[in-house]
């Protein structure tokens, strides 16, 4: 891998599969009864997923999964903002009580995907806290890889 990856304070395969999985989960609910338009623009309703498969998701299911939820929950991805200054801090993610387990975890993800993919993991976190930026991407791929197989549609638009 290039010298590019080495701000993102994890493997840069690493970083590559969960964009690859986080595109072909969005495409998943995309191309089935997940999907909304808005001007023509298609979006993946990640919520309206949620709050359907919701009851299907048991973390305690399997190890690897409920130590990935746990990781999340212990330790959420902060969002990026903009200070009265300008300048750009990250913030604590906060946890509503008014949305469902799975709702609040897909939040999370997508909170992960878009630091990885708008450039917030390069800044000092990743460095003040070792192993968090990779930790955090491990977690959010196991959630992922599971929710694809919760609803059988879902699940044939993510195998193909």
């Amino acid at each position: 891998m290039d010298n590019a990856f080495r701000h993102l304070h994890m493997p840069g395969e690493l970083a590559c599969e969960f964009m690859a999985v986080f595109a072909r989960m969005e495409y998943a609910l995309k191309a089935t009864r997940f999907a909304v338009g808005n001007g023509g623009i298609v979006s993946a309703s990640w919520d309206r997923f949620a709050n359907e498969a919701d009851e299907l998701f048991h973390a305690e299911s399997r190890e690897d999964l409920r130590d990935a939820v746990e990781y999340l929950w212990e330790s959420p991805p902060r969002k990026q903002v903009l200070t009265e200054n300008n300048g750009v801090k990250f913030c604590d993610f906060v946890i509503d009580p008014q949305q469902r387990e799975l709702q609040q975890l897909l939040l999370m993800i997508r909170t992960v995907r878009n630091n990885l993919f708008h450039g917030g993991k390069h800044l000092p976190d990743g460095e003040m806290e070792p192993g968090r930026n990779e930790a955090l991407v491990r977690s959010s791929l196991v959630v992922l890889r599971t929710c694809a197989q919760l609803v059988e549609d879902v699940r044939e638009s993510y195998e193909r």
